[in-house]
């Protein structure tokens, strides 16, 4: 086996492109994680819902309980579809951060084109939530299941489950707040969004500034990704966190663990289902800390990774992030000298490599490098081969992720020995003559 087939990965995360530029560093990620499979039947309580053999003094047997809630989650998804603000408020706890968030969540769907949330009642806490943040005896959490999407852009439903707390006032069952716990923060739980829209971008974001920037990046990245795969007819979305916080709750990632990640191409609920809807994720602290260029390459390679199909796929990261470089700083003007700086530095420094960069060079102190190597040989082969072969290079091997060798050969007619020997040449005549 060649270097070529070397190098592909079972199912991670995948880590994607560092992009050095004159104004800006930008580091950016596909996220994938293991895969919430969940079912999305609404309004049914199935036999994997828990209960406990004993309820809170004064509160109703656990079964008529999860019955009761069940039949509010019901009346909550009908009033959602109707587009009753002050009904659907009414189904909340009447305290004032309930009533905050049960009316920035319903404005927040009403923006999004969302049109209901199908949720699915599966498991309760069976331990008292008395005297626990003013909740009174007849207070507890369960698990819901709920799937959703948005109206205009990526269609299919992406499901998650979050953290419902039901309380018992005047006989009625109410929703007091509505938590993701340890599942990926919808966009729409975050608060009040600003949302813009095109026929074929959709931008969520917590602030009317980000909002505005994003929503101008996305058009652009339209017409960029457009010019190399004119057969492209799909949808962008994106979403801007106003802190890392909020970030982090989006993806369920550890604190710090994209500290210097600009932006995150991934599937909305985690999942690794061909169909599922995906979104990039913009880290507000590092993006806000691009330039213009900086900015654009980000957001035009995470749209590559999206227009392509990527995001699903364990394919090899020198082709992945190559490709989507090729197409990212292909969209901007910038000389040679800065953006393949780190490369050329290296082959100065350690000479010439003697492979094409491996997954395992896509993290650590060596990122810089990788990237540039990787784009470097998708310019080798759009120089040697045209890109319309280069083209279909790629989708040949985001279709066949574990035959990159046979993919070289079909549609370049070599193999990936003398394609990295062609590399190893191009590198060399860039460090000399830059």
């Amino acid at each position: 086996m060649d270097d070529g087939d070397a190098q592909v990965t079972p199912p991670r995360q995948i880590v994607a492109g560092l992009v050095v530029l004159a104004v800006a560093v930008a580091a950016v990620v596909i996220a994938i994680l293991v895969p919430h499979d969940h079912a999305t039947t609404p309004g049914r309580l199935t036999n994997q819902t828990a209960t406990s053999s004993t309820g809170a003094q004064g509160s109703p047997d656990p079964s008529t309980r999860d019955a009761q809630a069940l039949r509010l989650l019901a009346r909550q998804d009908r009033l959602l579809r109707q587009g009753s603000l002050a009904a659907y408020q009414h189904t909340w706890d009447s305290s004032r951060p309930a009533q905050q968030q049960a009316g920035s969540t319903f404005a927040n769907l009403r923006r999004l084109g969302v049109p209901t949330l199908h949720a699915r009642y599966v498991a309760a806490d069976g331990r008292s939530l008395a005297d626990r943040r003013g909740l009174d005896t007849s207070a507890w959490t369960a698990d819901v299941e709920i799937a959703w999407g948005l109206g205009g852009a990526n269609r299919a439903g992406a499901r998650t489950t979050l953290t419902y707390t039901f309380e018992r006032q005047d006989q009625r069952v109410r929703v007091v707040r509505i938590s993701a716990g340890s599942s990926r923060e919808p966009i729409w739980l975050l608060g009040r969004l600003h949302v813009r829209r095109t026929h074929r971008t959709l931008v969520a974001a917590m602030t009317g500034r980000d909002a505005r920037r994003l929503d101008a990046e996305l058009r652009r990245a339209v017409v960029d990704v457009g010019r190399l795969l004119p057969s492209w007819r799909g949808d962008l979305v994106a979403y801007a966190p106003a802190t890392e916080r909020q970030f982090e709750s989006v993806l369920a990632s550890a604190p710090g663990a994209y500290a210097r990640i600009a932006a995150v191409t991934t599937t909305v609920d985690g999942s690794r289902r061909p169909d599922a809807p995906v979104a990039i994720v913009i880290n507000p602290r590092v993006f806000a800390s691009l330039g213009p260029i900086g900015s654009h390459v980000v957001v035009t390679h995470e749209s590559t990774h999206v227009a392509t199909g990527a995001t699903t796929v364990s394919m090899p990261l020198w082709v992945a992030e190559g490709f989507a470089d090729y197409v990212g700083v292909g969209a901007v003007n910038v000389p040679l000298s800065v953006s393949a700086r780190a490369a050329l530095h290296d082959v100065r420094r350690h000479g010439l490599p003697s492979r094409l960069p491996s997954d395992a060079q896509f993290s650590g102190g060596s990122i810089e490098v990788a990237y540039e190597q990787a784009w470097l040989a998708m310019r080798v082969i759009a120089r040697d081969y045209g890109r319309d072969r280069l083209v279909a290079f790629y989708q040949d091997v985001v279709h066949r992720p574990d035959a990159v060798r046979s993919a070289v050969q079909d549609n370049l007619g070599t193999s990936v020995s003398a394609l990295t020997q062609e590399w190893r040449s191009y590198l060399k005549e860039l460090a000399d003559g830059q």
